[in-house]
């Protein structure tokens, strides 16, 4: 059983209109982990990583972890949005 209908809270604040993004790129020489770490006042949205190398994201950047040897390197992108 639910109770009667309280108040209406109060009025929200408006928000910005936009996000600001950022891509961070990391190039790493060719080994087993790349990261690429956004800044303390931003948080990863998305990234990438080589084709074939395996994704990884957490609240401070991408990682990208290989198993095979590449004369390229490596590279890790991520999409930064501030706080």
């Amino acid at each position: 059983m639910t109770g009667p209908i309280g108040p209406p809270g109060p009025e929200g604040k408006a928000g910005s209109a936009g996000t600001v993004l950022r891509v961070f790129v990391q190039e790493c020489a060719s080994q087993a982990r790349c990261t690429a770490r956004c800044d303390e006042n931003e948080y990863p949205v998305n990234g990438t990583c080589n084709r074939g190398d395996r994704f990884d994201m957490d609240e401070a950047g991408v990682y990208c972890f290989s198993t095979t040897e590449s004369p390229k390197g490596m590279i890790a992108r991520a999409i930064c949005a501030r706080k």
